[in-house]
């Protein structure tokens, strides 16, 4: 089982994001408060999501995870923003281009 955390950078300046109150800030959570539930359509099945931080439908900072099975693959894709990826545990092999082509990925190991 693969974790991964995916933060896309946030759309706030820094300065915005320093006069925050800290009521609006993320909470940190524990593994045991974090609610799992399937992934979007917009990912094959079986992998699983948590959001940590943020709302998924509106635009700025996003912080979640992703659980995924052994072997799942994501087909190639883009992103309208950045995004930041933290391997938790296992491994993650990503690439760039139009599709998914295995031999021009570079697999990432926990802690990458």
């Amino acid at each position: 089982m693969a974790w991964v955390a995916i933060l896309p950078a946030c759309a706030l300046p820094l300065t915005a994001i320093s006069m925050l109150r800290a009521a609006d800030m993320p909470q940190p959570l524990q593994p045991e408060e974090m609610k799992w539930s399937a992934a979007p359509p917009v990912l094959p099945a079986g992998a699983k999501i948590t959001v940590l931080a943020a709302d998924p439908s509106t635009k700025g900072f996003l912080s979640l995870r992703l659980q995924m099975p052994p072997g799942y693959r994501i087909p190639a894709h883009s992103h309208p923003t950045d995004e930041h990826v933290t391997v938790i545990s296992g491994s993650f092999a990503i690439g760039m281009g139009d599709k998914l082509d295995k031999a021009q990925s570079k697999t990432l190991k926990p802690g990458a």
